[in-house]
């Protein structure tokens, strides 16, 4: 991983899971982040151009900040982004529909404590990976298509 963007990545606890199919496997979700150079609107909008620059499409957002605040936290910035390409998507909901608990993708847009802002998201093929291992192979591709996007979007 590229140290300049300060990505990290972190691993959850291996645990058990169940496929659609009824069987197990034990997957390492991992949840990957890179600070930002850019203040929290800057990242976004170039998240956005990111995100279509490189064939997807932006499907929703959920603004958080607007959320929280209903319940008197403050926050100085949090955005998820629901990212996907329909035609990717259909291949995979005809591979299995169970996919729509992962698809889209979600992007998380945040500033931390400290003001700085950052970009994450869960690795594609281990999510996808604990539907069925077909979909954890597509999930590689788009692991490596999130990691270009967020790196143009960071840096």
């Amino acid at each position: 991983m590229d140290k300049k963007l300060s990505m990290i990545v972190q691993q959850a606890k291996a645990t058990p899971v169940s496929s659609s199919s009824g069987t197990q496997s034990t997957e390492i979700i991992q949840f990957t982040q890179s600070a930002s150079s850019k203040s929290f609107d800057s990242t976004v909008s170039a998240l956005k151009h990111s995100v279509s620059s490189n064939g997807m499409m932006i499907l929703g957002n959920l603004n958080q900040v607007g959320a929280l605040k209903t319940t008197g936290l403050q926050l100085k910035g949090a955005e998820s982004f629901f990212v996907g390409n329909p035609v990717v998507g259909k291949n995979m909901f005809q591979m299995d529909p169970a996919v729509g608990t992962e698809l889209p993708m979600r992007v998380y847009v945040w500033v931390d404590n400290n003001g700085k802002t950052h970009v994450g998201y869960y690795q594609p093929s281990a999510l996808l990976g604990t539907i069925n291992s077909e979909l954890g192979v597509k999930g590689a591709m788009m692991d490596k298509k999130l990691s270009m996007i967020v790196k143009q979007a960071t840096s």
